[in-house]
């Protein structure tokens, strides 16, 4: 648009001969000029453009092409092992998305995986120990350690959206025990529950720890005896894929105390 003084017929005319060929052939555009005192505007416009915009030109402020929203996957379903159905997902997965803004996302089996994965819930655990967590556990003699082995089974959970499903396991594999004094053992199963008949049948457990000296802080003091159990994940999908994600951890812990024995030698008659 341009607007001329009174008395400008000449650049008026420079404009309307300054739009593309392509609008003057065969007199292709249309134009308006309308007048007042303070001078005329003159409006040019081609079949299928907007007043003052040149083919091929970007409006100020705006965009050539638009962003196609981002492709998620909707109505994401959970379920536990048993078919319980979860609460929604607290987010969506990006996914790729094909031209036609109304085809269907396509499947994306490990960002849906993903997803379930941060469903799981995953025992944390049951520690046991010999002696108790209460009782004092003495230097040089070996303690037992141990979770509860009714714990210690694979847990899944699916997530199906209407492209496809999958299926996420995590399978317990090992657990890591901090000692306090700077110690640690690392038990491949969930260890054996103290037993006179189990000890004396096969010696100590294979999952057991022996202090060789008090804390620092005296004897009987506490220590934090920490059992972080580690688990595998892998996920399946409906379409035959399949694949690992990120190991999962729970962690518990128990305060014990470390104390040790003194043999006392007594004149006896």
């Amino acid at each position: 648009m341009l607007r001329t003084g009174i008395g400008a017929a000449p650049t008026i005319a420079a404009v309307l001969l300054l739009c593309p060929a392509a609008w003057a052939e065969g007199g292709n555009f249309s134009h308006h000029t309308s007048c007042s005192a303070s001078g005329c505007d003159v409006v040019a416009q081609a079949p299928g453009e907007p007043p003052g915009i040149i083919s091929g030109e970007t409006p100020q402020g705006g965009n050539t092409t638009s962003t196609p929203p981002p492709c998620v996957m909707p109505d994401v379903e959970f379920s536990g092992p048993d078919g319980d159905v979860l609460a929604p997902a607290g987010g969506a997965a990006e996914c790729e998305r094909s031209a036609s803004t109304h085809a269907q996302p396509a499947f994306d089996p490990r960002a849906l995986a993903e997803q379930a994965r941060a469903r799981l819930t995953l025992p944390v655990p049951d520690i046991g120990t010999a002696p108790a967590p209460g009782k004092p556990r003495f230097v040089n003699l070996p303690s037992w350690l141990w979770i509860d082995a009714a714990d210690w089974e694979p847990v899944s959970v699916s997530a199906a959206v209407s492209t496809g499903a999958v299926t996420v396991v995590a399978s317990p594999h090992r657990v890591v025990w901090a000692t306090g004094d700077g110690g640690e053992v690392v038990c491949p199963g969930p260890g054996t529950p103290f037993s006179v008949a189990a000890h004396r049948r096969n010696g100590p457990s294979e999952c057991s720890y022996t202090y060789t000296s008090v804390p620092p802080t005296g004897p009987g003091s506490p220590v934090d005896l920490v059992a972080s159990w580690e688990w595998t994940v892998s996920w399946s999908a409906s379409d035959g894929q399949s694949g690992e994600l990120a190991d999962l951890v729970t962690v518990s812990s128990v305060a014990v105390s470390v104390a040790e024995l003194h043999s006392v030698v007594t004149d006896s008659r």
